[in-house]
C-alpha cells in the first residue's frame, strides 16, 4: 500500500498575514491606477484600461504571496 501523509497545520504553524502591508499596497496601486487611467483616458479604449489595471494589480499582489511548503512524504515500510 502506497500512502502519503500530510501535515495538519496548527496555530503555531500558521503564516502571519501582513494586513498593513496589503492595505498600503492596495492604496498605492489604486493611486497609480487612477493616474495611469487619467493619463491614458483619451488614447486607449476603456475596456483595455480596465483589463490592464486588473492584470497589473493582480501581478503586483501575487508577487507578495509566499508559497506554502509542500507536504513531506513519510516513508512507509512495505511488507
Amino acid at each position: 500500500m502506497n500512502t502519503s501523509h500530510t501535515h495538519i497545520r496548527t496555530n503555531s504553524d500558521a503564516i502571519r498575514f501582513d494586513w498593513a502591508g496589503q492595505i498600503k499596497l492596495a492604496i498605492v496601486l489604486s493611486v497609480v491606477a487612477a493616474i495611469a487611467t487619467i493619463a491614458l483616458a483619451g488614447r486607449i479604449a476603456e475596456p483595455v484600461l480596465i483589463v490592464g489595471v486588473i492584470i497589473v494589480a493582480s501581478c503586483a499582489g501575487w508577487t507578495r504571496v509566499q508559497p506554502a511548503p509542500q507536504p513531506v512524504r513519510i516513508p512507509v515500510r512495505h511488507r
